[in-house]
């Protein structure tokens, strides 16, 4: 009959064997759950990033073509201000043609998207035209480009997209009406915005491999263009989509996540309307682009998890087998001598005797062969010391003279102590062991042997020290991450060709500034400036020639700028340049020398040389404007003035 008590049967049921075992299991699986957390909240950072992202792709796009729609605007506006009325009356056409399609060539070259204008009267008939094939436009066409023929304002309207069959691009026409005193419909100018053109600038915008961008009409939901461009969806009417939708129920910007219909691609999109126009933008980001670096990190981390169970799992074999094989050795060894020798003699562990005294081996199992080379016939009779490295050797004597004076002292507990010590073989290798030394003692207490149990462990203090090179190299590249974060954070509002600041960058900085200018009543000046011509040295040179141009143009601003300065690159060849606590006298001369640095550059290019000019304007704080929209306004106007007046000089906004 089993009298065990209950704790007793606890104990055996949850022996040193099931609690190692319960331990690596315990820790296996706590790095398994650590590793589906971290895994589980980096993929919600990713899912939370689309959005934003997206809503920071739209909003660069808004500002990129709400720039062009005023600036078309501002053009049409113009030349309507400008026409006489006598423009309209075929009698006088003659006397004021070279007049008015010298200036509609003019305004024609101002912005790449802009293909040119013409002027037509109430009858759609074309009078003046540049850049514009002019044909008679009819009724039908009229109807097509929404001509209020009848309606009194002077608003801006849009046409649908026109495809041209021989060129194959594509045109949206924005039209100013011009009226007479009365209201009546005198005729209309008409801007050709080219959409290939104008696309370029969703081209840059859309790097990743799957992304979309597009251009839509917020009233009817009609694509107007889409990078990448998909035949056949240009001008088709998307009237339940789900953007569309929201932008009818009022929404300015939004986001949502949703399969696109032509391609099936899940994409997060956003969403966002030109204020005053009657267009949105939308950018739709790849949930499989953001992912997949996420995905990867998820494949080494199961594989980090499986080997770790493989190696806990040998780990844990080895342990066992060593705690059945301790458990053997002491079981025979209370047994008798004879079977004690036998089991020391076949054990793969060295077993051996010193005498204390004389700290010279008595006695040593044949195992010493496998470990060292030594036959146990050449280790008998030769002192510990002679066997081990002079700091192992040092430390021993130490140990044994102070596990006999703690004997001495009746601290039981002083009898079995483990160490490890280095062990020189025959070869002259060094092997690292693990030593479990006993202190015999005699009837009255006297240590006077040590039983003493060497293993080698050469392997697992390898796997050791390999398992501290793998946390060094993974704390070193968790550290390198860090670097790279770093790095991404100063790309991400940093123009990749020309080293300055993005449009990004400035916009976040230049609302900071004007707030302390406000804040604190020091001066601010901005300068807008841009190569004369550049499409000409593009066109002519080629755009490694205009890259280059570019790159010149801000190497001298960032050789002439303080620290508290700010240059970005606002925009194709514009540049626009921050200076914070700089009166406007000071930004007037700071601009002029920049242009006289720039005029007396050069690009080599063979055997003769390039030049370029720039112009520039310069708006102040609290001069001209004290908001960034106003000053940034401001500066644009006066490098239109000084664009308009002949260019390669410095204007100054003026009301």
């Amino acid at each position: 009959m089993d009298i065990s008590s209950p704790g007793q049967k606890i104990a055996r049921a949850f022996g040193p064997r099931v609690r190692l075992v319960f331990f690596f299991a315990v820790t296996w699986l706590g790095f398994a759950l650590l590793l589906v957390f971290l895994l589980s909240e980096g993929r919600r950072e990713a899912e939370r990033k689309i959005p934003v992202d997206a809503l920071k792709l739209t909003s660069l796009l808004e500002v990129r073509l709400s720039a062009t729609m005023r600036r078309l605007r501002g053009n049409l506006e113009h030349i309507a201000a400008s026409l006489p009325q006598e423009a309209f009356k075929p009698a006088t056409l003659g006397r004021y043609r070279d007049t008015i399609v010298s200036e509609l060539g003019y305004l024609s070259r101002q912005f790449p998207e802009l293909g040119g204008f013409c002027v037509l009267d109430s009858s759609g008939a074309f009078l003046y035209a540049s850049g514009v094939a002019p044909h008679p436009l009819g009724g039908a066409e009229r109807v097509f480009l929404g001509v209020p023929a009848s309606q009194s304002g002077s608003g801006l309207y849009f046409s649908s997209v026109v495809a041209d069959s021989q060129s194959g691009r594509s045109f949206l026409f924005a039209f100013q009406p011009v009226r007479d005193a009365q209201g009546g419909l005198l005729g209309v100018v008409v801007a050709q915005l080219d959409l290939d053109a104008l696309s370029k600038a969703f081209e840059v915008a859309s790097s990743d491999s799957k992304s979309v961008v597009a251009l839509w009409r917020a009233d009817d939901g009609r694509l107007i263009m889409q990078f990448p461009a998909v035949v056949g969806l240009a001008d088709q009417v998307y009237a339940g989509h789900h953007l569309q939708r929201l932008i009818e129920s009022g929404e300015r910007q939004g986001s949502a996540r949703l399969p696109a219909t032509h391609d099936g691609v899940e994409r997060v999109y956003a969403f966002q309307r030109l204020a005053e126009y009657p267009f949105y933008v939308s950018g739709g980001l790849a949930v499989d682009d953001y992912l997949a670096e996420w995905r990867r990190t998820q494949w080494v981390a199961t594989v980090a998890a499986i080997l770790l169970f493989l190696v806990l799992s040998l780990v844990l074999i080895r342990l066992l087998r060593a705690e059945n094989e301790e458990e053997g050795i002491a079981r025979k060894l209370s047994q008798s001598e004879a079977r004690y020798r036998m089991l020391a003699e076949n054990s793969h562990d060295v077993i051996w005797t010193l005498d204390i005294p004389s700290r010279c081996y008595t006695y040593v199992s044949p195992s010493i062969t496998d470990m060292c080379g030594y036959l146990p016939e050449e280790i008998v009779g030769q002192s510990i010391d002679a066997r081990l490295t002079s700091e192992s050797a040092s430390r021993l004597a130490k140990e044994i003279d102070q596990r006999l004076r703690r004997i001495a002292a009746g601290d039981k507990s002083a009898s079995v102590v483990v160490s490890e010590l280095e062990q020189i073989c025959k070869d002259g290798e060094v092997v690292s062991t693990e030593v479990v030394s006993s202190y015999l003692q005699d009837a009255d207490g006297v240590a006077h042997t040590i039983l003493g149990i060497t293993r080698n462990v050469s392997e697992r203090k390898a796997a050791e020290l390999a398992l501290r090179e793998t946390n060094r190299q993974l704390h070193a590249r968790i550290e390198e991450i860090g670097r790279l974060q770093v790095a991404l954070q100063e790309l991400a509002v940093r123009d990749s060709l020309t080293g300055l600041y993005n449009r990004r960058y400035l916009d976040e900085t230049l609302e900071r500034e004007v707030s302390r200018a406000r804040r604190e009543g020091s001066p601010l000046s901005l300068v807008m400036l841009d190569i004369d011509y550049f499409k000409r040295v593009n066109d002519t040179y080629g755009h490694q020639v205009g890259d280059e141009a570019l790159r010149m143009l801000a190497t001298t601003l960032l050789a002439d700028v303080r620290t508290e300065d700010v240059a970005c690159r606002y925009g194709g060849e514009e540049f626009l340049i921050l200076l914070p606590n700089m009166p406007l006298e000071s930004a007037i001369l700071r601009a002029e020398a920049w242009r006289e640095a720039i005029e007396g550059l050069s690009i080599v290019l063979g055997n003769f040389r390039v030049s370029f000019t720039i112009s520039l304007g310069v708006a102040a704080y609290p001069e001209h404007g004290k908001t960034p929209d106003d000053l940034t306004r401001c500066a644009d106007q006066a490098l239109y003035r000084a664009k308009h007046e002949g260019r390669n000089q410095v204007a100054v906004f003026t009301d």
